[in-house]
């Protein structure tokens, strides 16, 4: 009878933990960011107005020196307008969240989390991004993409990316990516490496082509390689012109380059 009870007194509390859950569920909150299944945009309201308030507050006594007063920048980056869609767009909050902590280069003042955050909310907030409901919060910033009025994929000129392709040219000719990927968004200007270095390995080849400008050292040993390229990208003047990628690196994924 004992197993009975102890069995019994499982099952109840199995079925207590399902109700909170449902509970918990049907009012609209999240669990844990693990069940978020779909992203969010800046536009979809994302913070309070009180919580970007807070931000304003923490802003003026923390950045202001450096961002300015209408945060158009000065020692620092702008974080309004096209300059912040154009370092933004395409990435999420934490992204920006992992580059407010590193601020500013070398100092040694830093704020809690949830100071950051609510920083992030005033600069959504001035940048014309619309206030909802609920705050924003650390558990949610990977979970909300920045964009702008042409949407999510759209990777802004000068926009810092990662393309595969096939390396042709020479330093005579001028560098060049042949059967080139899409251009990616990406924070690290390094050759990838690890579980990323994996995921470049398997992204396939395309239709794009690409000028290479100032790559140094020399990637010659690379040519006819499938390569991964990073830099920023310079976008053409026309469609027949073609765009470009101011490179900050290049290595080779592969000795040869060619569709399976």
């Amino acid at each position: 009878m004992k197993r009975c009870r102890d069995i019994g007194v499982t099952s109840a509390l199995v079925v207590a933990v399902m109700l909170i859950m449902a509970v918990e569920l049907a009012a609209g909150q999240t669990l844990t960011p693990a069940l978020i299944t779909q992203e969010r945009s800046v536009k979809d309201g994302v913070f309070t107005p009180d919580q970007a308030a807070r931000g304003r507050e923490r802003y003026e006594a923390s950045c202001q020196r450096c961002h300015g007063i209408d945060l158009a920048g000065g020692a620092g980056r702008s974080l309004t307008g096209a300059v912040f869609l154009r370092d933004w767009t395409g990435l999420t909050l934490d992204s920006l969240f992992e580059r407010m902590q590193s601020m500013p280069p070398g100092g040694s003042e830093s704020l809690a989390a949830d100071a950051y955050v609510d920083i992030i909310t005033y600069v959504l907030e001035r940048n014309g991004f619309p206030a909802g409901g609920d705050e924003l919060s650390t558990r949610f910033l990977n979970a909300v993409r920045v964009e702008g009025e042409e949407g999510p994929d759209v990777v802004p000129n000068f926009a810092l990316v990662r393309v595969v392709g096939c390396l042709a040219g020479s330093a005579a000719d001028g560098w060049r990516l042949a059967d080139a990927s899409a251009e990616v968004r990406t924070t690290d200007p390094e050759p990838s490496a690890g579980d990323e270095l994996r995921a470049v390995q398997a992204i396939p080849l395309g239709e794009g082509a690409f000028r290479l400008m100032y790559v140094f050292p020399s990637p010659e040993a690379y040519v006819g390689h499938m390569v991964e390229t990073k830099g920023l990208l310079i976008r053409g003047a026309s469609d027949s012109a073609g765009d470009s990628l101011n490179v900050t690196s290049v290595q080779s994924l592969a000795p040869r380059c060619g569709r399976p």
